[in-house]
């Protein structure tokens, strides 16, 4: 160890150094009783200045020369505070309140939605009665909505996308019931045909809300109201933490911690640490893939399905530490504001705010630009030899990935000058489950190309079915194993070689394509 007197002297320096570049705002931390926090981050809002509070709860923090800045702290279990500050100001004294303890399984969420005119009633009258009784208990329910601040961008965002669908998309509510398309009951494959009895997990992905309030069963079909809006705001800033089990058989709201806070208390969770607008409190979570993983993740009677997670985990991606939410939730370099000023809302750069849009399967831009197709073809004689290329560029997973329904099919074609499909010598054909039947139609089997797809197949043998042959893909809800997996998964490559036959020698011109 050095001398304890140059280690005095190098701190004084090292203290007064920091000081010496702006004016210097010397502050506290404190809890409701007035006990000293160590550890808080102090930061000057919406900016990357920050420090932390040294054991005695204190920090010193250089402000520049502005008239004046907003100080905000957070410490894990705590809320986020704040504090203006301004040169000439030299102390200033934060105070954390913390966070409402617990869950509370009772908790009544709250709609995204402006309050109908029945409900703004309700506010009315609640107001009424605060106004004379002066008891906050009396305050209504309604009131802080998530469009009361985030309407404009946020929550318009979120409305576009498919987590605000999730209760009622319907391929999902057809292959859950067993209808097609017209509601006509049924129709296989269908979960309630298959289970009649059961009412299965899949509510605790796609209507959570019902799924988590007490005594109700888990037939989604049974959702009224509020829980019909899928994966709402108030659910996804509840969460506290997941739980990501090895076996993957807690899909969605069975591996979520949720902070739901007792009746007349709020919180609201979310990825930033400088937020103060409303009782807010900052979780390391939401920028971490793992806030995905419960319903990206799930295992049935242990065979993985949804393995998103994993795969991303697997992944180049993982390890240059590139998130989920990354990709899927990029700002849109315009937005400046999570909420209008005037609700609280602060500015800030552009690039710090994520879009609630989650660019995903129903995006065709970005899923054009995850896949990379290269095609080549040369003359051997009266033969044209094609090699594809196809590379999974940018997608932080397998493609396809998700259900196991989803599939991407390859095909390749050589045309003579009169248009005319020339005869195939080589290559791989479209597998079976590419349907059989005229292409025209939406079959592809038998022809020149390749399918990627994870497909299942049932393990009981004897498992009813409308067809002796509906063995091949199976639904993901039985007891499946994987038959085989012929998806590509990040950064990684297929290529596949095709020989076809010119018919003429004369021929000067022929046609490859591939999509």
């Amino acid at each position: 160890m050095g001398n304890p007197l140059h280690v005095c002297f190098l701190l004084i320096f090292l203290l007064w150094s920091a000081r010496a570049h702006g004016e210097s705002i010397e502050g506290l931390v404190v809890d409701e009783g007035g006990a000293p926090l160590p550890d808080a981050v102090i930061r000057i809002q919406a900016t990357e200045t920050s420090t932390r509070t040294d054991f005695l709860g204190r920090f010193w923090i250089d402000i520049g020369s502005v008239e004046e800045v907003v100080l905000t702290a957070w410490k894990e279990g705590r809320m986020n505070g704040w504090v203006k500050a301004a040169p000439g100001k030299k102390k200033a004294v934060i105070t954390l309140k913390s966070i409402p303890l617990g869950d509370n399984k009772d908790y009544r969420w709250i709609s995204p939605d402006p309050p109908t005119l029945l409900e703004k009633i309700d506010i009315a009258a609640r107001k009424a009665l605060v106004s004379m009784t002066g008891k906050e208990r009396w305050k209504s329910r309604f009131e802080r909505n998530c469009s009361h601040c985030h309407a404009d961008l946020i929550v318009a965002q979120w409305r576009q996308d498919a987590h605000a669908r999730s209760a009622k998309n319907p391929i999902f509510l057809s292959m859950y019931n067993g209808t097609d398309a017209a509601g006509r009951t049924g129709i296989f494959p269908g979960y309630k045909l298959d289970f009649p009895k059961s009412q299965g997990n899949c509510a605790h992905c796609h209507v959570p809300l019902h799924a988590l309030t007490p005594r109700q069963s888990g037939d989604l079909t049974e959702a009224t109201g509020l829980a019909k809006e899928g994966i709402s705001c108030d659910f996804c800033h509840k969460i506290r933490d997941v739980d990501v089990r090895p076996d993957r058989n807690y899909p969605g709201a069975l591996s979520i911690k949720f902070n739901r806070p007792p009746q007349g208390k709020q919180v609201f969770l979310g990825p930033y640490d400088d937020a103060v607008a409303g009782p807010d409190t900052y979780a390391a979570i939401y920028k971490e893939s793992r806030f995905c993983a419960p319903c990206h993740n799930a295992a049935f009677w242990g065979t993985p399905i949804y393995s998103e997670f994993e795969e991303w985990s697997n992944s180049p991606y993982s390890k240059a530490g590139t998130s989920c939410q990354d990709c899927h939730m990029p700002p849109d370099g315009v937005a400046t504001h999570v909420a209008p000023p005037e609700k609280g809302g602060v500015k800030r750069d552009p690039k710090t705010i994520p879009s609630h849009r989650f660019r995903g399967p129903g995006d065709l831009q970005f899923m054009s630009e995850a896949v990379k197709l290269e095609l080549d073809a040369t003359w051997e004689g009266s033969v044209a030899a094609v090699r594809v290329g196809l590379s999974n560029e940018k997608a932080g997973h397998h493609i396809p990935t998700g259900v196991p329904m989803r599939n991407m099919i390859l095909l390749v074609e050589a045309l003579d000058s009169e248009g005319r499909t020339l005869k195939t010598l080589e290559g791989p054909v479209v597998p079976e489950w590419g349907g059989v039947g005229r292409p025209e139609e939406g079959n592809y089997a038998g022809l020149p190309g390749k399918g990627f797809a994870k497909v299942l197949a049932d393990v009981a043998k004897d498992f009813p079915r409308p067809t002796p042959d509906f063995r091949i893909p199976a639904p993901h809800w039985r007891q499946t194993t994987i038959l085989s997996d012929s998806r590509i998964p990040a950064k990684g490559r297929d290529t596949s070689y095709y020989r076809f036959k010119v018919d003429s020698p004369r021929e000067e011109k022929i046609k490859i394509r591939a999509k």
